[in-house]
């Protein structure tokens, strides 16, 4: 992820859309957990780019939002 050259306004869309597949996975929560945790590893927000993210996660169906919020470190 981290050599992805992801322009930078597109990061915070990037990882909202990764953990938003990751949840229509339906994985169990300690593979949950791992991806999510690899996410967040390879691709850091900073706090602006974090307050995007959250806005981001605020669309997902209710489901999806629990899963995410769930899983973040």
């Amino acid at each position: 992820m981290a050599k992805m050259n992801i322009a930078p306004e597109e990061r915070p869309r990037v990882k909202s859309e990764c953990l938003r597949l990751l949840a229509t996975l339906r994985l169990d929560p300690a593979r949950t957990k791992m991806i999510s945790g690899f996410i967040d590893t390879y691709l850091k927000l900073n706090a602006q780019e974090e307050e995007i993210f959250k806005t981001e996660i605020v669309k997902f169906e209710p489901v999806q939002q629990e899963v995410v919020a769930g899983n973040r470190h």
